[in-house]
C-alpha cells in the first residue's frame, strides 16, 4: 500500500510526501508527511481487509520534537495545534476524506489518552535533528530595561524582550508591541 499515492487523490494533497515513519508494524502506523510548506502528523486508526482509515492534523516541528522527547502525549501532540482534523477512508479503490473539528472526532479515532511515545534514549535522535533543522521558529529572550515585559509580533514570529545584551534589529513597520501587565514568574517561555 502506497500511502502517498492514496493521499494524493485528495485535491489539497497532490504534492504530499511521506516524510518520517515514527511507528510502524506491517504498515506505517504513525508518520509525518510534508505537503509543500505544511507538515502533518497522521495516525492509521483502522485497518481491516476492506478498509483503511487515517486521521491527520497539520502540526509544527516544535510539536513533533516535544512528542519525540516524551514531553507531551501522543493525543496532545495530535490535538493541540489546530481545530481541523482530516479523516481519510480508503476501501482499496476509492478515497474519501472529510474535515472535522477536534470536538467532533469520535474518541475511538483518537490516540489513547495519557500515552507517550516512550522512546528509548536517542531512539528518535535522527528525526529530532531533522525537525530542528527544518524548524523556522525564532525566539529571542532579552532582559528589559524596566521591570516590565513586552511581547512583540514580528512578521509572524514571537519575540520576548528580556535581555539588552543581545541586540536585534527589527524593522519598525513590521513590529507590533503588546504590553504584559502581570508577570507571576520571573522566567517565561513562549511557544
Amino acid at each position: 500500500m502506497e500511502v502517498e499515492n492514496i493521499f494524493r487523490r485528495i485535491p489539497d494533497f497532490r504534492s504530499i510526501v511521506l516524510d518520517k515513519i515514527l511507528f510502524e508494524s506491517k504498515y506505517p502506523v504513525m508518520f509525518t508527511c510534508k505537503n509543500n510548506k505544511d507538515v502533518y502528523l497522521f495516525i492509521c486508526c483502522l485497518m481491516t481487509a476492506n478498509k483503511v482509515e487515517w486521521i491527520g492534523t497539520k502540526t509544527t516541528y516544535d510539536n513533533l520534537i516535544r512528542l519525540l522527547e516524551n514531553k507531551i502525549t501522543i493525543r496532545d501532540a495530535f490535538l493541540n495545534i489546530t481545530e481541523d482534523k482530516i479523516i481519510i477512508d480508503y476501501n482499496g479503490k476509492n478515497v474519501e476524506y472529510r474535515i472535522e473539528k477536534r470536538s467532533n472526532i469520535p474518541d475511538n479515532l483518537l490516540p489513547t489518552a495519557d500515552e507517550y511515545m516512550d522512546a528509548e534514549d536517542d531512539e528518535y535522535a535522527e528525526e529530532i535533528a531533522a525537525f530542528r533543522k527544518r524548524n523556522t521558529n525564532i525566539e529571542y529572550v532579552i532582559k528589559p530595561r524596566v521591570n516590565k515585559y513586552f511581547v512583540f509580533q514580528y512578521r509572524g514570529k514571537s519575540v520576548l524582550i528580556s535581555d539588552d545584551a543581545f541586540p536585534i534589529n527589527l524593522d519598525a513597520k513590521d513590529v507590533m508591541q503588546y504590553k504584559m501587565e502581570k508577570i507571576h514568574n520571573k522566567g517565561m517561555a513562549f511557544v
